[in-house]
């Protein structure tokens, strides 16, 4: 079955880059440096790694990753930067919800990983088996996107000479549902490249993933992240008791 980006995962870093330039690189090394203070050393579960923006710099680190990933699209590209370099990352080509390898003393679901969950049901088996994977007195760091990011309606319009991007969110009407829709195209390592993408994703309200999280054993620590404040997500740390 079809992934959200299985068709431009070779791309994605790129586009990315082109997006949002500085400040995507930016939110990449606040996000190491939170982990960092989070868990000083020991080995993270990375939900929704996608190309290994945050599992790849981690692991030069000398943190013990696992990558979970759905995508196919976004696995061969992770492998493909992992080829020849010294850090090793344990990768699974699988949902949320079908893991079954190690445990953990961190998990992260960022760059809104969780809105993918698109009903009741499967957002309780992924956060089920998320904390099933972390350790006693582990952590569970995760953001959900505000409501700004959905009323949006287009969230972004590049149009340049060797790069063009059109994505759009429209509403569902139907339980916080909307559906993703993007259009790009540009020129990549000195070739013309394009895709197209479609795929549904979710507004959660804080409150229902607490409710989630509380009947598997974990606590709100009640930590801010201020440094994040811009990026149109709310980020949350949670502690196993």
């Amino acid at each position: 079955m079809k992934q959200p980006h299985d068709n431009w995962g070779t791309y994605y870093d790129f586009v990315y880059e082109q997006t949002f330039g500085s400040f995507y690189s930016n939110l990449t090394n606040e996000t190491l440096n939170v982990i960092n203070e989070i868990l000083p050393t020991g080995r993270i579960l990375d939900f929704g790694a996608g190309t290994g923006r945050l599992s790849l710099p981690l692991a030069e680190q000398g943190y013990k990753l696992i990558a979970v990933e759905k995508s196919i699209g976004m696995v061969e590209e992770f492998k493909r930067k992992l080829d020849g370099q010294n850090p090793t990352v344990e990768i699974h080509n699988c949902s949320i919800s079908e893991y079954e390898n190690g445990e953990a003393n961190l998990a992260i679901a960022l760059f809104t990983v969780l809105s993918y969950s698109i009903t009741e049901d499967e957002l309780s088996k992924n956060i089920e088996n998320i904390c099933k994977h972390i350790n006693q007195n582990g952590y569970f760091f995760f953001d959900l996107p505000n409501t700004v990011f959905f009323v949006a309606g287009r969230l972004t319009n590049i149009h340049t000479n060797t790069f063009r991007r059109l994505v759009e969110l429209k509403s569902n009407n139907e339980n916080d549902i909307y559906t993703y829709r993007e259009q790009c195209s540009g020129i990549f390592n000195g070739q013309e490249f394009s895709y197209e993408d479609e795929f549904k994703i979710r507004y959660w309200k804080i409150c229902a993933l607490d409710k989630l999280l509380r009947k598997n054993g974990f606590n709100d620590t009640l930590k801010s992240f201020p440094q994040f404040n811009s990026t149109g997500s709310t980020y949350k740390l949670y502690k196993r008791q």
